[in-house]
């Protein structure tokens, strides 16, 4: 007979024959068990340990250098795509960190000269922003800069990514392309940065070099016709992946030396040193001995937070950030230095300083620790933040924050 509408079947009622059942052979409930603790996985460096090793000792006794016979001196200009790794090279070269780094690209805005000076050479390296598609006014002075770079110096550095030429290779390996071995983006980068170059323009490069890598080859040969390549990023890369990367780089029209190398581990970085030594013209020292940079601690001061921005901060929020140091003083006992950091809207303000000002103090508490180690003393610091609508798009702003001349 059927059930009228509206009633449950009887073992399916609140102490219905199964709950009984139940009651009868109740056993205790297992007492329940902490979940175990969480352990928080660290995160991975940002870069290495310049100190490790450094080629700018002076061994024995000082020396004077002017009377060095055949001291060189000269400037040597490195470029490449975003975050190839040119400002984490510069700081492993100089055994010091005064470029700032971090994982993510265009970190690079400004050119930074960075001092080598050696019993047999006084090298001035020219870290540069990386070359790309510039479309936003702050882009294009940046390429800006890196151009003016390239046409100062007596030898261009192109650093390469050696993982992505890899990876491009064989993405690609085995395609057919048009005897011009230009695609189209190549050609937008070209004309767009070096619109009256038009003999690098008709260059011809191997289809296996990156695409990107043969736009700043373009840029390179309408600016300067001595060059080399350190291929970097080797101790992630097979060596036996590297020799076709390397064959098809040595077809470059005009390249000298093809130097693999690690701004990580250091590897082959004496041998780059070796291979710019020629290019450099005979002269004795132009910069202090002591002299890492020609660029102010004031400076420096405001990139190493503008460096935690980048480091803490996701999303797009880090390029919309200038830094600028409004008081360095020093007192007896410490350095008083406040940075003043513009942003563009309310809202990256607001993610800047975080839920009851969290994250500020994370980033201004990282910031004053490296501010110690380069400085060498006690920092107290103030961090302050502006909002200063659309600077990017600005020329007045960007003159303002050293971004155009």
């Amino acid at each position: 007979m059927p059930r009228p509408y509206g009633t449950r079947h009887p073992d399916r009622r609140h102490g219905g024959r199964d709950a009984r059942a139940g009651q009868r052979q109740s056993a205790p409930a297992p007492a329940p068990q902490a979940p175990p603790p969480r352990v928080e996985r660290p995160l991975p460096p940002q870069e290495p340990d310049y100190g490790v090793q450094s080629w700018a000792q002076l061994d024995g006794e000082a020396i004077n250098l002017a009377q060095v016979p055949g001291y060189r001196c000269g400037a040597v200009t490195l470029v490449g795509q975003p975050n190839a790794g040119k400002s984490t090279l510069l700081n492993r070269l100089l055994g010091e960190k005064i470029a700032i780094v971090s994982q993510r690209p265009q970190t690079t805005r400004d050119t930074l000269r960075g001092i080598l000076t050696t019993p047999t050479a006084q090298i001035a390296l020219l870290d540069t922003p990386g070359i790309h598609k510039a479309r936003s006014p702050l882009n294009r002075a940046m390429i800006g800069q890196a151009v003016e770079a390239l046409e100062a110096a007596d030898v261009v550095v192109l650093i390469v990514d050696a993982q992505k030429a890899v990876r491009w290779q064989q993405q690609h390996a085995g395609e057919v392309r048009e005897a011009a071995g230009m695609d189209e983006d190549d050609a937008a980068v070209s004309a767009e940065q070096a619109p009256t170059a038009t003999p690098a323009a008709k260059l011809v490069f191997d289809p296996q070099i990156h695409p990107g890598d043969r736009a700043v080859m373009r840029q390179i040969l309408h600016s300067n016709q001595k060059w080399m390549i350190a291929l970097n990023k080797t101790d992630i890369v097979r060596p036996r992946h590297l020799l076709p990367v390397m064959a098809a780089l040595a077809t470059a029209p005009q390249v000298g030396a093809i130097v693999p190398v690690s701004a990580w581990t250091a590897d082959g970085l004496r041998e780059l040193l070796r291979a710019i030594a020629p290019y450099l013209p005979e002269s004795p020292p132009q910069f202090p001995v002591d002299d890492l940079t020609d660029r102010s601690l004031r400076w420096l001061c405001a990139e190493l937070v503008r460096e935690q921005v980048f480091q803490q901060i996701r999303d797009e929020v880090p390029y919309g950030v200038a830094c600028e140091t409004e008081v360095y003083e020093e007192l007896p006992d410490l350095a008083h230095i406040q940075v003043l950091v513009h942003v563009e809207k309310s809202a990256q303000r607001a993610i800047l300083i975080g839920k009851e000002g969290v994250r500020m103090k994370a980033l201004a508490s990282a910031a004053r620790a490296r501010m110690e180690a380069l400085i060498g003393r006690k920092v107290f610091l103030e961090v302050h933040v502006r909002v200063e609508a659309n600077w990017s798009a600005r020329n007045d702003k960007l003159k303002e924050f050293g971004y155009l001349q």
